[in-house]
């Protein structure tokens, strides 16, 4: 008891200290956790308990934001990006094991643990963002929903490697059978409990632990780590909109258990000596620099435009919190030792601090300067006298099927590849390409379009359309007060609702003069 009031105590004055100097949280909680057992020591094995559970809340409030549903148009190319960057990166692991003089099973336990991106880091930066629905949020949850996915099949692999064939099939078939249920549960179980019994607040709590404590109590019987079921716990309840009813319940409680884990890591850690901290400035650095072109690359073969494919590599440019769980199991099984622990946690604890800071528009713009850009055909002279749609979402769709009935020449622009094919297939004049470049914009007419309109959720994704020096109106969808105003202020027209926007928009039409 007097163990977890010290790890409370230090993560709520690692919060504090936090919140005044803002600095980042993660790093500020685990030298906390540092500064906490170096004063007052605490029990190893109740620490390892603590990280154990609060991993095993994270990974399940993580699983809640992996919906499979809203990956289903971009799954070729999560399924490429995925892939191939879990397999690149995994062998790169492999390869700087070897390279440091270790075994074969410590080896494949390191390019494990760096083979998957962090969930928590990225789909909290895409909600702040407010980009998880867009096109590159969407390839983002793709690729993390297979990457978890692949490391959990993998893990029993790893932990078993020595226990013969049949320990191990029997491990991935357990892992199977309860992605089988999650499944199930996706499809109909879920809905069914939470939708149609309707519970109150409390009750729904109760429900939501109860099928948690379900998926743990079947990974226990399978002799698998409660994570796996902990994750697909979350995944099964990851289906819109089951997920927001979900959320709302444990967002407290999911903070509290993430305070509770770095703090908890920072005490169980011990410091890393000199040796450890180039092992993990190596790796952490392999990570970072190997990730964005390499995302950006496959992304681009699958069809996304330059900009959003490199704020998708460096959105993943990290390692996992599932990394630490592959490390605590080999520590656990006696197959890593705990020197390779302290590096991994380096490695994880370094990316997840850098994202935010390397995720940026403006890293992005700067990489966009250096890009190869692949050639362009020698355009003709740009369209002119039409209306030009930026962005065809599930807002931007409604209005074009107002635009198309009317007798004016309609030109759609998303960076979208599965959205271009579908326009391109019912016979919209489409372009593929990102809004915020200037070549774009030229290429699709935006200065002599009749009307400009953006349903782009960003209002600096509009930066580039509003610097244009334009006669015509240019309507651009805002959500809040204060982007109105910076649209305005730029010479922009907002327009706050989008069902009003249509009817604005034939105003427009109406009262211009023939062009």
């Amino acid at each position: 008891m007097t163990a977890l009031t010290l790890l409370l105590a230090a993560a709520a004055l690692g919060h504090a200290i936090s919140r005044w100097s803002g600095l980042p949280t993660v790093p500020v909680l685990i030298l906390a956790g540092v500064i906490t057992t170096a004063i007052f020591p605490v029990e190893p094995g109740f620490l390892q308990d603590a990280l154990v559970l609060g991993l095993t809340v994270l990974v399940f409030t993580a699983g809640i934001e992996l919906n499979p549903g809203r990956v289903r148009h971009w799954r070729r190319a999560a399924i490429l990006v995925g892939a191939f960057q879990f397999v690149i990166l995994g062998v790169i692991g492999v390869g700087g094991g070897f390279l440091l003089g270790i075994d074969l099973e410590s080896a494949l336990y390191l390019g494990l643990a760096l083979s998957a991106s962090s969930t928590l880091v990225v789909v909290r930066l895409l909600q702040q963002r407010q980009q998880l629905f867009e096109s590159i949020g969407r390839l983002v949850t793709g690729v993390l929903l297979l990457q978890d996915l692949l490391v959990i099949l993998m893990i029993p692999v790893l932990s078993r490697f020595g226990e013969g064939a049949g320990a191990i099939a029997a491990g991935v078939g357990g892992t199977l059978a309860l992605t089988l249920l999650a499944a199930v549960m996706i499809r109909w179980g879920a809905a069914f409990i939470v939708q149609r019994l309707a519970f109150d607040e409390e009750s729904m709590l109760l429900v939501v632990l109860g099928i948690l404590f379900v998926f743990l109590g079947l990974s226990w019987a399978l002799g698998l780590p409660m994570v796996t079921g902990a994750f697909l716990a979350g995944v099964a309840l990851s289906s819109f909109p089951v997920n927001l009813l979900v959320r709302g319940q444990l967002s407290s409680l999911s903070d509290f258990f993430n305070a509770l884990f770095f703090t908890a890591l920072g005490a169980f850690l011990p410091l890393p000596s000199g040796a450890e901290w180039i092992r993990g400035l190596l790796l952490a650095g392999a990570v970072i620099v190997v990730t964005p072109p390499l995302v950006a690359w496959l992304a681009e073969r699958a069809g996304f435009s330059a900009r959003p494919a490199l704020g998708a590599g460096l959105l993943l440019a990290q390692t996992s919190e599932f990394s630490l769980v592959v490390a605590l199991l080999g520590v656990s099984t006696g197959q890593l030792p705990q020197g390779l622990l302290t590096v991994i946690a380096l490695v994880t604890v370094l990316t997840m601090v850098a994202t935010p800071f390397l995720a940026t528009d403006r890293v992005t713009l700067a990489l966009m300067r250096i890009h190869p850009s692949r050639r362009r055909p020698a355009a003709e002279a740009p369209p002119s006298n039409h209306i030009l749609l930026l962005g065809c979402g599930r807002n931007g769709m409604s209005l074009l099927e107002e635009l198309i009935v009317s007798p004016h020449h309609v030109i759609v622009v998303d960076d979208d590849p599965a959205l271009v094919d579908q326009l391109a297939d019912a016979g919209v004049e489409v372009i593929r390409g990102d809004i915020s470049d200037p070549r774009t914009l030229e290429a699709a007419g935006a200065l002599g379009a009749r009307v400009v309109i953006s349903t782009i959720r960003r209002v600096a994704d509009n930066g580039a359309l509003l610097d244009l020096a334009r006669e015509g109106p240019t309507l651009v969808r805002s959500f809040h007060d204060e982007d109105a105003e910076r649209i305005r202020a730029a010479g922009g027209t907002p327009i706050q609702y989008s069902e009003a926007a249509a009817s604005e928009v034939l105003t427009w039409l109406e009262e211009a003069p023939p062009g």
